[in-house]
């Protein structure tokens, strides 16, 4: 009960309120009466005392000793005062009357001519019954939970099952699955749910929080299952005070969602390893038909696009396992719990992208053929970023779905150049991505790989492939040109010196080399592969693509 309730009881109906009627709402869980100076000490949270005032007359001013009291009884967290005046205390003194009010205490006055008992009867017997109602809707409220479990409900019959018990709108939110229940009605988003979260201290220690978010104000109980923030359970309701029965349905609800988040996982973990598989065939050298990888694909709910890049990522375990791994749980069991991370926020920054385990336990993500370098670059930035740790990465040069190992290579070599490259100064740097493009790369292409004749044939067939076909059937002079050029320093008066030919004709013939390569010849970058890649064709066998 709250004093509201108290001032409607019969021997009370006229009583009068002198100060703090904002805190009228104020929980009443006991009643007392202070007889003694020091019986303040004896006070607990929720009584709601009763006097006379005579005890804090008799060593100061009575105005002082009843101000003195309402500071104790505030600090005591006390839900109000009733007090009989005229005999011993004849007003409520202005300096009394403005600290009820600042602190929302409640100050009544009792009548003169009603006994102590006629006033504490009533109230602790209609404190007994709203307990043994407790009890009651306690104990129902748990059968109906267990029903629901008897019955292997799910999430929403969780979620229709709490907005019946509490008669208000429900909505169960689970991060993992992006998963959002309504019952009723909803006030946000799943994406302005997310912001909720980002923007709030969602504490474990103090799960149900009293948010107020675009001036709508609610209730949450967040989800945790293994120390992790998994969702929320959102009370629609400005004005919900809640009963111990209807916290203990919310913890009810919070809990079985948590032991559902956690069966889910484990059929995802199960579920997740068939995709590995996948993934690690898909990215092996065995060519499969576009419909058998197709319908092995939708055998693990993925849909395959036409073209992907391949990206790898990991992050260095000796340098962050200090920092971020608190619990000192197994890497790959760590592992784990950073790919269903990535899983989760790659819907909202890379969406359409797929992402597992390679045979080497890196984390693989295919992103289909929707970014530019740049755009693909900045958005696992940002996925980096939402996780938290460093991270170093390669990214493949994008290919058709039945040709993947060549992009899976390519990144293979990539992200040993960027963890060579990582700076020596990331200890006190968090949510940084050093990752790097095999298209960027130039020398390192020789250098980083475990296979330098497989990659220096590599280099000819991207660099020199096209411009011998084209010189084989159209007669033309395009390598002749190229080597020229480099030869000379990439000036063009000195290569048409050289050629006999005009300097635009050059020009010309480099235009046709960058249409068929993609590479600019007068880009020193660029020049920098054509120059290795003749190298290399000059140590090849022309006839059989073996070294000489």
């Amino acid at each position: 009960m709250d004093i509201n309730d108290v001032i409607q009881l019969n021997v009370l109906k006229n009583t009068e309120i002198l100060a703090g009627e904002k805190g009228l709402k104020n929980i009443v869980l006991n009643t007392t009466i202070i007889d003694a100076p020091d019986g303040y000490k004896w006070c607990a949270s929720g009584d709601f005392i009763i006097t006379t005032g005579y005890p804090f007359t008799r060593n100061m001013h009575w105005e002082e000793g009843i101000t003195k009291l309402l500071e104790l009884l505030v600090e005591k967290n006390c839900s109000g005062l009733g007090i009989k005046l005229g005999r011993y205390i004849p007003g409520l003194p202005k300096a009394a009357i403005s600290f009820a009010n600042e602190n929302n205490f409640p100050v009544l006055s009792l009548p003169n001519k009603v006994s102590w008992s006629e006033i504490i009867m009533p109230i602790v017997t209609r404190i007994n019954k709203q307990h043994q109602s407790e009890l009651k809707m306690n104990h129902t409220v748990y059968e109906m939970f267990h029903n629901h479990l008897k019955k292997q409900g799910k999430l929403k019959d969780l979620a229709h099952l709490l907005n019946k018990i509490l008669d208000i709108p429900v909505t169960i939110y689970i991060r993992n699955t992006n998963e959002k229940i309504d019952v009723q009605e909803s006030y946000f988003s799943k994406e302005e749910i997310e912001n909720i979260i980002s923007a709030f201290s969602c504490d474990q220690e103090k799960p149900i929080q009293r948010l107020n978010w675009q001036q709508k104000i609610f209730t949450v109980r967040w989800i945790y299952s293994s120390n992790r923030l998994e969702g929320g359970v959102f009370l629609w309701e400005k004005h919900c005070r809640l009963h111990t029965w209807q916290k203990a349905a919310i913890e009810q609800t919070a809990v079985i969602s948590a032991l559902e988040i956690e069966r889910m996982r484990t059929v995802s973990s199960v579920f997740q390893r068939f995709r590995n598989d996948f993934l690690s065939m898909l990215l092996s050298e065995k060519v499969e038909s576009r419909d058998t990888l197709s319908r092995r694909a939708e055998e693990v709910n993925w849909h395959l696009k036409d073209h992907y890049n391949v990206v790898l990522l990991d992050f260095d375990t000796k340098r962050q396992q200090p920092v971020n791994n608190p619990n000192n749980i197994s890497i790959w069991q760590r592992k784990e719990n950073i790919l269903e991370m990535l899983e989760y926020e790659l819907k909202w920054v890379l969406p359409e992208a797929l992402i597992g385990f390679d045979k080497n336990n890196i984390f693989t993500l295919l992103i289909p053929n929707k970014y530019n370098q740049n755009e693909l670059v900045n958005n696992l930035t940002k996925l980096v970023k939402k996780i938290n740790i460093n991270f170093y990465g390669g990214i493949g040069r994008l290919n058709n779905v039945e040709k993947l190992s060549v992009s899976y290579n390519e990144a293979l070599l990539a992200i040993k150049v960027a963890y060579a490259n990582i700076p020596g100064d990331t200890q006190n740097k968090i949510g940084q991505l050093y990752i790097q493009s095999f298209s960027e790369l130039n020398v390192e292409r020789i250098l980083f790989s475990s296979n330098p004749h497989y990659e220096a044939k590599k280099l000819v067939e991207d660099c020199l492939e096209k411009i011998i076909k084209y010189d084989n059937e159209k007669n033309s002079e395009l390598l002749h040109t190229l080597k020229t050029f480099l030869a000379n320093n990439a000036n063009f008066d000195h290569t048409a010196d050289a050629l006999y030919i005009h300097k635009n004709t050059v020009r010309y013939r480099l235009k046709m080399i960058e249409e068929l390569t993609q590479l600019d010849p007068k880009n020193i970058k660029d020049q920098l592969l054509f120059q290795m890649s003749l190298v290399a064709f000059n140590i090849l066998d022309s006839t059989s693509n073996t070294m000489r």
